[in-house]
């Protein structure tokens, strides 16, 4: 992105968003951005690889908010509710997402469904990302 004249990087959009910095673009397979005095250059040093996206950037991984390989997450979790609707309908009462990362999704479940979404899980704001843990205990101590 660029900020009052200089450049930032980071490997979601919206940390650009919060700093007020604009996209530029993402950075491609294979290509090393490097930031001096004389401002960014792009290098190749290794082959050009066709980009091969992780799918869990969009399901779990980044922020709602974020565009990612070209594309917004938000609308890529609801186009995938809505995909979930089609090839495997439900006889339910609720569409309850769990959040956050599932949030979207069961919207769009629940608008291509007609199934009425609700809130049935709440997020603990005190309780950070527990799978990143290193250990098994620490995981179990941050779900209790």
């Amino acid at each position: 992105g660029s900020l009052q004249g200089g450049y930032v990087l980071a490997s979601e959009t919206c940390a650009l968003d919060i700093l007020g910095a604009d996209f530029i673009r993402e950075v491609d397979p294979g290509e090393m951005i490097v930031l001096d005095q004389t401002g960014m250059k792009s290098m190749s040093p290794f082959p050009r690889q066709l980009r091969k996206a992780c799918i869990f950037e969009h399901i779990y991984f980044s922020k709602a908010s974020s565009v990612v390989f070209g594309r917004s997450v938000y609308m890529s979790r609801q186009m995938f509710g809505k995909l979930l609707a089609q090839v495997s309908p439900v006889d339910a009462d609720y569409v309850i997402p769990v959040p956050d990362s599932g949030v979207a999704a069961a919207l769009g479940y629940s608008s291509e469904s007609g199934i009425p979404f609700q809130l049935g899980i709440m997020r603990s704001s005190y309780v950070g990302r527990t799978f990143i843990q290193p250990t098994q205990g620490m995981r179990d101590i941050g779900v209790k």
